[in-house]
């Protein structure tokens, strides 16, 4: 087996008149060399005389299309158009190729990139025609043909087909997921709706506040304590003494008053802060910071009506 070397680098203990310190020792490590993978490196030649191949069809496809349009449009334009024949299919192509493990999803970017193609090819024949060959036209069109096909040939090698119980077990991996994903936005929005309502009864100098709403785990994977805060209504706001922690929350002060209360008798807003998020635990940080500025605001501007 066949072994190469490569230096590394250590920390080793280094002793001058008895003193000690770690210096650095640069020492060899023998790793195997693997074999040469054939296979790799021919599917690296194809994919590069592939993409070459493209790249030819889409400098043809622009220069026939190109001069065909420039008969009425400004030669620029001509062929900055001409360039979306080819790149339609192209793009078809890569995105049939992102969906292989979705059948479904890969079927509308399948037939797209077929008809991009055909009109492509047929931009180029009429090329040929309008300019006095035909054949140029034909072979013209017949290279779109082949880069689509050489493509067409290196995707199916390199897919992995699944079969029906293993394509519906990645299709339930991937709706879990998405799930998620749009979870995360309606949250984020719903964040967004619920602060701006804050901020506009605190505006009008209604009491609110932002309670926790716990929400009931839908599968057996979800947690209990996972919460999302919502806007309590002020008919809901108890104006009893300060929660201590052991009373019931329905006879609890809110957080506004909790706020306004402390704020008043000139405690410091880091201690107010501390002082809420010990009496409600479940409230959040960043909540009872912007309530606690939202009182501090209205004790400066003048009395609390």
């Amino acid at each position: 087996m066949k072994t190469r070397s490569k230096q590394r680098t250590r920390l080793v203990p280094h002793v001058i008149n008895g003193k000690e310190h770690e210096v650095k020792e640069q020492y060899e490590v023998e790793f195997p060399v693997l074999p040469k993978d054939w296979d790799d490196l021919v599917l690296k030649a194809v994919l590069a005389t592939t993409c070459a191949v493209i790249v030819g069809a889409v400098a043809w496809s622009t220069v026939s299309i190109g001069d065909l349009l420039s008969q009425a449009a400004p030669t620029w334009v001509s062929y900055l158009v001409a360039g979306v024949f080819d790149l339609a299919w192209i793009i078809c192509m890569a995105t049939e190729w992102l969906s292989r493990y979705d059948p479904r999803k890969a079927k509308l970017p399948r037939a797209a990139g077929w008809v991009a193609l055909a009109i492509s090819m047929g931009a180029i024949f009429t090329h040929g025609n309008v300019a006095g060959s035909v054949w140029v036209g034909v072979f013209g069109a017949v290279v779109s043909a082949l880069a689509k096909g050489m493509w067409l040939v290196v995707m199916r090698h390199t897919a992995r087909d699944l079969d029906g119980k293993a394509r519906q077990w990645v299709e339930a991996e991937t709706a879990e997921v998405n799930a998620q994903l749009a979870m995360i936005t309606v949250t984020r929005q719903l964040n967004r709706t619920r602060a701006r309502a804050a901020d506009e009864l605190a505006a009008l100098g209604q009491p609110s506040t932002l309670v926790v709403e716990r929400a009931a785990p839908s599968t057996e994977h979800e947690h209990p304590e996972h919460a999302r805060p919502v806007l309590a209504r002020p008919e809901q706001q108890a104006s009893t003494p300060p929660l201590t922690g052991h009373e019931h929350p329905s006879t609890a002060p809110s957080m506004a008053e909790l706020a306004r209360e402390q704020l008043a008798s000139g405690t410091s807003r880091p201690d107010v802060v501390a002082s809420i998020l010990q009496a409600m635990p479940d409230a959040k940080k960043e909540s009872v910071q912007a309530e606690v500025r939202r009182q501090a605001r209205k004790l400066e501007s003048g009395p609390y009506l």
